[in-house]
């Protein structure tokens, strides 16, 4: 499977060009040689995204060309999407990589992730939902949840489940 950090700069090239493609489309409907320029750009990203190994400098340069046209063209177009602030971008490309990771791995590990993702999600919730949680506490279980995400984002599953129970020994502490 291919690298974490090779994954992530797919998941932030398609991100981008989903959104980008997006919004030129809306604005070529009418032009059919706009539209097969279009058309043709996404192509090619996705092929040189697909292909093993992926192609990023070319999926890039496609990009970047998307980017051009879009600046040319609609620069001032008030619908025209904004680069999304760094923290939001890395949310969204998470989500795209989560995607992009989980589409690569056989059908026996997808469902143990999900099997520990739902233990994650549950479990969080019922310490979320303790009355009486003390402060301190709670924030315990916020963080150690957060390292228990990271490690199943990264794909180490046996520290995900550690993590879990490690939130739900914090959880289970009487505050002082």
């Amino acid at each position: 499977m291919a690298g974490l950090y090779e994954v992530w700069q797919r998941a932030e090239v398609s991100r981008r060009l989903d959104v980008l493609s997006g919004f030129v489309a809306m604005c070529v409907v009418g032009d059919d040689n706009a539209r097969r320029r279009l058309a043709r750009l996404v192509a090619d990203a996705g092929a040189a995204l697909s292909a093993s190994p992926p192609d990023l400098t070319v999926a890039a340069e496609h990009l970047d060309e998307l980017v051009r046209w879009a600046d040319t063209e609609w620069a001032d177009h008030p619908y025209r999407p904004a680069e999304a602030r760094p923290d939001e971008a890395d949310r969204q490309t998470r989500d795209y990589a989560k995607d992009l990771r989980h589409a690569a791995l056989p059908a026996r590990v997808r469902h143990e992730m999900a099997r520990i993702e739902l233990s994650l999600e549950v479990r969080f919730a019922a310490l979320c939902r303790q009355p009486g949680l003390d402060c301190r506490i709670r924030q315990d279980v916020y963080y150690v949840a957060g390292r228990a995400a990271m490690a199943f984002d990264l794909g180490h599953l046996e520290v995900a489940e550690q993590e879990i129970r490690r939130m739900e020994q914090v959880g289970s502490v009487e505050p002082r």
